[in-house]
């Protein structure tokens, strides 16, 4: 089989459909789809079926997508290894981390750090939605972000969720609240929640269980980044908002409430991510193996 059609397979499966993975390789859609019959014919075999605007694979499809993915890992491993060995080149970890998780991964990043002083880490902070692109189109090598809303074509390690935090600008209560504070009466509140670049997620989660227990929050505004949101309550913005609590750091709010939440909603989920055609990467896997989150003492 040839390389070439392989790498063009993989791409129309992930993107889910041959004009957009025509797009991400930078070609026009008819001789893609031509690479794509030829391999069909090859093998003697579909490869997808239709779904509405998207194609799946058939079963042999996805079991030709995870082959073709480790031949091309390996291939690819075996070429920029050559290559290092050649030009003695320093090794790159190019990671994505989510606005949403940067206090959380942290120590796992430091660590890797500590650990492999040697190996150059790219680190692109921005939003999960975003992370996910750049791993589609292979810019990045894994992403830190929120599990993914839909885990199709993706490879992750998710981890336990994180509790959620209230943060309530003082002006919106006459006394300190209670804590635990019951979560359904954030909906009386002017709420500031988070929302991602594009495609669903945290946000959706959250409004549908204040639907679900005959809430009608108010939300007036949706921001990507925790740290924005925490910025703008404590300047004077009078509205409430729900975020992982290791993304609060009380002790820096002074004009804000931070407390507890009940029942607590699961909605933050971190986790590793990747592409099935690339390696889990062991410096990383080491860490994680010995018990990552750290407990406290371990910092």
């Amino acid at each position: 089989m040839d390389l070439k059609r392989l790498r063009y397979f993989c791409r129309v499966v992930e993107q889910g459909s041959v004009s957009q993975a025509a797009k991400v390789l930078n070609m026009a859609q008819p001789p893609l789809s031509k690479r794509i019959q030829e391999l069909e014919k090859e093998l003697a075999v579909s490869l997808f079926t239709r779904q509405g605007n998207r194609i799946e694979p058939t079963e042999a499809g996805y079991f030709l997508y995870r082959k073709a993915c480790e031949i091309l890992r390996q291939i690819e491993d075996t070429a920029r290894e050559t290559v290092a060995i050649a030009h003695q080149e320093q090794f790159q970890l190019k990671i994505g981390l989510t606005h949403l998780f940067q206090s959380w991964f942290k120590p796992l990043l430091l660590e890797l750090y500590r650990r492999h002083p040697h190996i150059e880490i790219n680190i692109s902070v921005t939003d999960s939605s975003h992370l996910e692109t750049l791993l589609n189109e292979g810019h990045i090598d894994f992403a830190m972000i929120q599990r993914p809303y839909r885990s199709e074509g993706y490879d992750f390690v998710s981890f336990d969720p994180i509790k959620p935090v209230a943060v309530i600008n003082k002006r919106c209560l006459s006394e300190a609240p209670s804590s635990p504070f019951d979560y359904q009466a954030l909906a009386a509140f002017p709420l500031v929640l988070l929302h991602r670049a594009k495609d669903s997620g945290t946000y959706e989660m959250l409004l549908d269980l204040f639907r679900k227990a005959g809430g009608n929050p108010k939300v007036i505004m949706q921001i990507t980044q925790p740290g924005v949101i925490l910025e703008w309550l404590e300047s004077g913005l009078e509205a409430a908002t729900l975020l992982p609590s290791s993304e609060v750091d009380p002790a820096k709010l002074q004009h804000c409430y931070v407390v507890d939440v009940f029942p607590s909603p699961q909605v933050f989920y971190p986790a590793l991510v990747k592409m099935p055609a690339v390696n889990w990467q062991p410096e990383i896997m080491q860490i994680i193996a010995a018990g990552y989150p750290f407990a406290p003492s371990e910092g």
